[in-house]
């Protein structure tokens, strides 16, 4: 049997981007202001905050808003 040799630890590559340690820098958004009222109040505050997020191209945005507002519809229903 050979002599063993000692084990070096190989360092392993970092795949991950550095995360930066400011909030404004990381690209997270600040949680949304409350929506206030009953439920088919809040579902067309959020169907209002959808148009304006479509209007400045954030599609994505626009798309959460809506299916917050959908909550809404729902829970007016009484199906949530």
């Amino acid at each position: 049997m050979p002599p063993s040799r000692p084990r070096v630890p190989v360092p392993r590559p970092s795949f991950s981007k550095p995360r930066p340690h400011t909030a404004a820098s990381t690209g997270v958004r600040p949680s949304p202001a409350r929506v206030n009222g009953s439920a088919l109040q809040k579902q067309s505050q959020w169907l209002a905050r959808a148009a304006d997020a479509e209007r400045t191209g954030d599609g994505v945005e626009a798309e959460l808003c809506r299916q917050y507002a959908e909550h809404w519809f729902r829970v007016s229903r009484g199906e949530d």
